[in-house]
C-alpha cells in the first residue's frame, strides 16, 4: 500500500452496533470475571482485576508496570494509545493489552499458573471422544492405502473446523459452541487443494510451519496434521509456532502442546496413544519443534513482522496459520473490502500460506459477491463461527 492506496481504517471498539463494540464493552469484562471466578486469587490479585474490568468499560489505556518479559517491547507497543479510551484504539491492540493486564494482575510473572487452566481442562476431556473415533477411521484409510494427499486434504478439515471451539467467547463449562456437523457449503473459500498441491512429491521433503491457536479439539486436531506430515514424509520438519505465555484464554502455550502430546500418549485409546508416542518421538528426533516467538504474543500486525521470524517461516514450504485471531493479524485488522484479494490483504508472504479460520469477527478478504450473499442469509454469519474460509496466499494463490 500507498499513499495513493492508503491501508484501510482498523476494527475498534467505538463502532457502535458492531461485534468489535460487543467485544470491548462486554466481553472483554466477562473474562475479566470469569478469571476471578476460576481462581483462587489473593485479596490484591482479585482487586487488581476488578480495577481492570471497571477501567475498559469508563477509564483509559495506561501503562504497564514491573519488569515482565519484553516489557521494553511493549512500553513501544502501549505508548502511541496512552490515556486514550479503551474504545477508541484499535480493537486488535486492545485485546493483546487486556490479556497482558491480566497476566500483571494475577502476579504470573512471580508465579506462573495459567489463569485459564480450568477452561482449557474442561476444553480437552470435552474433545477427547471425537478424536478418537475420527482417528480410528483416519488410520484405517492410512494403512488401506488412501492417498496421503487426500488424507491430508481431509485433516485440514477438521483441523479448520477444530477452530469453531473457542473458550473466550463460549466457555468450557457451558458446553462450548454447539458443535454442528462440518457443511461445505459454509466453507466461503477452499484452498486446501492448492495448498496441499505445494508440497506433492517435493524431494527432499519441505518444512511445515503451523501458526497454533486454540487447545482443545483443534489443537488436538492440528496434532493429527503435524503426525500426518511427518509420518508419511510428506514434510521432513515440522514446527509448531505456540504462545510464549496464557493469552486469549484458550490459546496454546508451549506447555498446553507438551501436556496434549503427553495426554494422548497416556490415553487408553490405541490410535490416540499412537499418535501421541509417533509425536513424542519426532520431538526427540528434532523432525517436530514447538517455538514460542514473542512475536505471536504482541499487538504488532503481519506487516511489521520480525526479520529473525521471517526469515525462520522463509525455509518452510507451507505456512499453516490458525484460527480467527490470528487471521485478523494477517490483515492487520483492518476494514478490508470482503472482496479484495486475500493476497493483497496479506500483502507479503516468506513461503505459501494457507489461513484455516472459523469466522469469529467483522473482518475478511477473497470472498466473491455470490459467497458474501450467501453467507449473508445468516445475521450471525460473522460473529458465530459456523462459516469458514480456508485462504491461500503465495504459491501463485489466485485469491
Amino acid at each position: 500500500m500507498d499513499d495513493q492506496n492508503p491501508l484501510p481504517e482498523p476494527l475498534r471498539g467505538n463502532e457502535l452496533g458492531t461485534f468489535t463494540h460487543h467485544s470491548v464493552a462486554v466481553r472483554l469484562p466477562d473474562i475479566g470475571r470469569r478469571v476471578i471466578a476460576d481462581n483462587e486469587l489473593d485479596a490484591g490479585a482479585t482487586s487488581a482485576m476488578e480495577a481492570l474490568i471497571e477501567q475498559i468499560t469508563s477509564g483509559v489505556i495506561l501503562p504497564l508496570h514491573g519488569r515482565a518479559p519484553g516489557y521494553e517491547q511493549w512500553d513501544s507497543y502501549v505508548e502511541p494509545h496512552l490515556r486514550r479510551s479503551w474504545r477508541d484504539v484499535p480493537w486488535f491492540f486492545a485485546e493483546y493489552y487486556f490479556y497482558r493486564r491480566i497476566l500483571e494482575a494475577v502476579g504470573y510473572w512471580d508465579h506462573p499458573l495459567d489463569p485459564y487452566a480450568y477452561q482449557k481442562r474442561l476444553g480437552l476431556e470435552q474433545a477427547l471422544p471425537g478424536l478418537r473415533q475420527s482417528m480410528a477411521a483416519l488410520d484405517e484409510a492410512y494403512a488401506g492405502g488412501t492417498s496421503t494427499q487426500s488424507l491430508l486434504f481431509e485433516v485440514l478439515g477438521q483441523s479448520l473446523w477444530g477452530n469453531r471451539v473457542d473458550l473466550s467467547l463460549w466457555p468450557a463449562e457451558a458446553g462450548g459452541i454447539a458443535e454442528r456437523t462440518s457443511d461445505t457449503s459454509r466453507l466461503l473459500i477452499d484452498d486446501r487443494a492448492e495448498a496441499v498441491w505445494t508440497l506433492h512429491e517435493r524431494l527432499p521433503p519441505p518444512n511445515v510451519d503451523i501458526v497454533l491457536d486454540n487447545v482443545g479439539s483443534e489443537l488436538l486436531a492440528d496434532l493429527v496434521v503435524a503426525d500426518l506430515l511427518l509420518r508419511s514424509d510428506l514434510a521432513s520438519l515440522v514446527r509448531l509456532h505456540a504462545k510464549a505465555y496464557p493469552i486469549f484464554v484458550s490459546d496454546a502455550t508451549e506447555s498446553d502442546v507438551a501436556e496434549s502430546i503427553d495426554g494422548l500418549a497416556a490415553d487408553d485409546h490405541p490410535h490416540l496413544r499412537s499418535v501421541g508416542e509417533r509425536l513424542r518421538a519426532e520431538i526427540g528426533s528434532g523432525r517436530l519443534i514447538i517455538s514460542a516467538h514473542p512475536y505471536w504474543v504482541s499487538p504488532l500486525g503481519w506487516r511489521d513482522r520480525p526479520a529473525d521470524l521471517d526469515l525462520e517461516l522463509s525455509e518452510a514450504g507451507l505456512i499453516i496459520v490458525k484460527g480467527d485471531a490470528n487471521y485478523r493479524r494477517l490483515l492487520d485488522d483492518r476494514h478490508w473490502d470482503f472482496t479484495t484479494a486475500f493476497s493483497t490483504a496479506v500483502e507479503s508472504t516468506p513461503a505459501p500460506l494457507l489461513a484455516l479460520r472459523a469466522i469469529k469477527s467483522e473482518i475478511a478478504a477473497g470472498l466473491d459477491s455470490e459467497a458474501i450473499e450467501t453467507a449473508a442469509a445468516d445475521a450471525e454469519w460473522l460473529q458465530n463461527g459456523q462459516w469458514a474460509m480456508a485462504s491461500l496466499a503465495g504459491a501463485d494463490a489466485v485469491r
